[in-house]
């Protein structure tokens, strides 16, 4: 009978272990770095070609959102060209098929391009906003690792997200 009891114990305490929420936490800086890998993007709207490099990441905690700012390359197809900078927030979303985080409802925040009056940006807004949508809802901003044992375990346990500071912190549960 003492055997057993012996032998049940280190069951319930895994048991009870793997019962509590696990979380991991991804940094501002892990992915900042998997965001440049992925950079320059390029879409074309129209007449516009509109190209998007050295971003700048931010997890925006208190909206729950997550805020790029990056270059912008704004070339026509009559060959005029513009430089700028422009910014955009979504929600992030996690998909389980591929393990990676995507921005939903991407919102251009705002956007100025050299030598253009800032007249014309309500224009760049929604012009950048057509180009910018569907380029970013499927460009993933991470993916989580199976080389990185907590990132593999968040790849088969994730239940939740939230942003928290400046990082992305992930609640992990088996049930």
């Amino acid at each position: 009978m003492k055997l057993q009891a012996y032998l049940l114990l280190p069951a319930l305490l895994l048991g009870s272990a793997l019962s509590q929420a696990y979380e991991v936490r991804l940094s501002e800086q892990q992915m900042q770095q998997e965001l440049d890998a992925r950079m320059p993007v390029t879409r074309q709207q129209g007449m516009f070609i509109l190209t998007l490099s050295e971003p700048q990441l931010a997890l925006l905690s208190e909206q729950q959102r997550i805020s790029i700012h990056s270059k912008a390359l704004i070339n026509t197809t009559l060959g005029l060209q513009g430089n700028g900078r422009v910014t955009v927030n979504g929600k992030v979303r996690y998909e389980p098929s591929d393990y990676s985080f995507y921005i939903d409802d991407p919102q251009v925040t705002a956007i100025s391009i050299d030598g253009l009056s800032p007249s014309l940006e309500p224009q760049l807004i929604n012009l950048a906003q057509q180009a910018l949508q569907p380029a970013l809802e499927g460009q993933p901003v991470y993916t989580l690792s199976d080389q990185d044992m907590s990132e593999s375990m968040a790849r088969m346990m994730l239940k939740s997200m939230t942003i928290d500071g400046s990082d992305m912190v992930l609640e992990l549960s088996p049930f």
